[in-house]
């Protein structure tokens, strides 16, 4: 079974588009021909993937939305058809997060955290299966994380968001099963460089970062359109995540108590004063793809061409994927 063989006009919605993997993934889809739905809270930071994407040939729509508004999302389903009839694809991809023990965090920033990455996808899986059902097929790509599977005392709340949607996700695909025009694919990305952890709210005394060695976003964006070519019932990318799997697999007590203390360890800077917690309230005004935590620029721009090679070679029915 399989989705859209060619992503040239295809409508894919994309949430969380202003920033790291959402980000990598609209220029990806873009560069295929797509027709994107663009969503994300911020409008400034939606201009600016807008631009992007149409210098790479792609038909856009930018909808500001906040995905835990229920009629913000109607609204955005409704806009997305009427501009482009249908929609084929949807990403869900966006997530903010919080660092810090429990209760270091505010409830406002608990609430707001569950809101996104919880009840926001729920909101929007909600409005994508049902659009589906309507047309008779589409793929829903959600964005989880390895943190679904494994605990990290440092970041609690944000580990039991990836949690939930991870079961969500599970639960989809068996009410789908007996839809063949319909999947649900889960990509678990380990650590990706993205400026996610500048954005983060941050109650841990010590400056954030990507947990080393993180990936290239684009490379992450290039197994989301592998899932929405040929969708999988889970998927990751990087040796280190497929690892981190395989020893679940096989002893998930032992893998679990390692991988918790090396994350919690990683995630923050050695002697590194904290930055200043970021904002869950407020979108930033501007966007980008890399959080600038990969080391050497030859490191950085194979990370960038191998994603983009990926996902030219998912087009082929016979490359071996990711």
């Amino acid at each position: 079974m399989a989705g859209p063989k060619s992503f040239r006009d295809a409508v894919v919605v994309i949430t969380g588009a202003t920033s790291g993997v959402g980000r990598a993934t609209a220029l990806a889809f873009a560069a295929e021909g797509a027709r994107l739905v663009l969503v994300s809270r911020g409008q400034e930071a939606l201009a600016e993937v807008e631009r992007d994407c149409r210098e790479r040939g792609g038909q856009v729509l930018v909808v500001p939305t906040d995905i835990a508004d229920a009629a913000a999302v109607e609204r955005l389903v409704e806009l997305a058809v009427r501009r482009f009839g249908r929609i084929d694809v949807w990403i869900e991809a966006a997530a903010v997060g919080v660092a810090g023990q429990l209760g270091s965090e505010s409830v406002a920033e608990i609430r707001r955290l569950v809101d996104t990455n919880v009840f926001g996808t729920v909101l929007c899986a909600r409005a994508a299966l049902a659009t589906f059902r309507r047309q008779g097929n589409g793929v829903l790509v959600i964005v989880g994380s390895l943190l679904s599977l494994f605990p990290n005392p440092l970041v609690p709340l944000y580990s039991m968001t990836k949690f939930a949607i991870r079961g969500l996700a599970l639960n989809l695909q068996q009410a789908v099963a007996g839809d063949p025009g319909i999947h649900v694919s889960l990509v678990l990305p380990g650590p990706v460089d993205t400026p996610f952890f500048v954005r983060a709210a941050n109650h841990t005394g010590r400056r954030l970062r990507a947990i080393p060695p993180a990936y290239a976003p684009e490379r992450l964006a290039a197994t989301i359109l592998a899932c929405a070519r040929r969708p999988r019932r889970q998927a990751t990318t990087g040796v280190v995540a497929h690892l981190a799997l395989a020893a679940h697999r096989v002893a998930p007590r032992t893998a679990e108590w390692f991988v918790a203390r090396w994350s919690a360890t990683l995630l923050t800077k050695p002697f590194a004063a904290a930055a200043g917690s970021g904002s869950l309230f407020e979108p930033p005004p501007t966007g980008a793809v890399h959080g600038g935590y990969r080391r050497g620029r030859i490191r950085r721009r194979l990370g960038e061409w191998l994603g983009a090679a990926t996902a030219a070679g998912s087009r082929d029915p016979h490359h071996p994927g990711l």
